[in-house]
């Protein structure tokens, strides 16, 4: 009988350490899922925003082999062409940033509009901020210079950081860190049509932004889109740079 009780005692304890494993075990599942950061960034652009994938997919993936207790949401709307007033006039963009509590937003230009009418580059962002809620981080991403045309910088730069003074956005300045590499470097941002960027321009674009955004060392980040290894280590050494001189 005692040796009865003695097996009985046994398997209980034994039964009792499997579900205190097993607790043990979702316990720690749970605090995972806890410590996850889930971020929501919203992008409204134009082509320069949208060309080879989006900026959007690329800063997706930079996330996607970073941190990997960061998971990000990324969504673009952007239309070629569109001005930041178009946007707003559509309604598509006010649908969008009310659909979802987004942790950043990015706003991009129309390189003409800007250049020839800042007064509507400023006023557009001035609208926007009065449908954004204050609780996310918006950016104002400063474009860059069309090809023979480098006058394009100083003027982007200037409506770009005058609408930061009157909104407290924070403008990425891809335009300026651009306009150092191009100047500096045999290998081109630029597509053959001399507007658009070709792969190395949108990877460029998408590494400043993810930088400033998830405040990650990109060089430790192995993401490298479909340029090679070597091309995108030398692109996010320069980035790491022009973040630490512009931004």
């Amino acid at each position: 009988m005692r040796v009865q009780k003695l097996i009985i005692a046994f398997l209980f304890l034994s039964c009792s350490n499997d579900i205190d494993t097993k607790y043990t075990s979702q316990q720690n599942n749970d605090n995972e899922i806890e410590n996850e950061i889930t971020v929501n960034i919203l992008f409204i652009g134009n082509s320069l925003t949208i060309a080879n994938n989006g900026i959007d997919y690329h800063v997706k993936k930079f996330y996607d082999n970073g941190n990997p207790d960061v998971s990000v949401n990324t969504h673009s709307v952007s239309v070629s062409g569109a001005s930041l007033k178009e946007h707003l006039m559509s309604g598509i963009a006010a649908g969008e940033i009310n659909n979802k509590d987004w942790d950043y937003i990015i706003l991009q230009e129309n390189g003409i509009v800007a250049t020839v009418n800042p007064e509507e580059t400023i006023a557009s962002i001035l609208s926007f901020k009065e449908i954004i809620s204050p609780s996310t981080t918006t950016f104002l991403f400063m474009t860059w210079a069309y090809e023979n045309q480098p006058e394009m910088t100083d003027q982007l730069s200037s409506v770009y950081y005058e609408a930061s003074e009157l909104t407290n956005y924070k403008v990425i300045p891809v335009g300026l860190a651009w306009r150092d590499f191009m100047a500096t470097n045999e290998t081109s941002l630029l597509n053959p049509d001399g507007l658009h960027p070709n792969m190395h321009g949108t990877y460029f674009a998408s590494a400043m932004i993810f930088s400033i955004l998830s405040n990650q060392n990109i060089i430790q980040v192995p993401y490298h889109s479909n340029l090679e290894e070597f091309q995108a280590q030398y692109i996010k050494q320069r980035v790491i740079e022009y973040v630490l001189f512009y931004y």
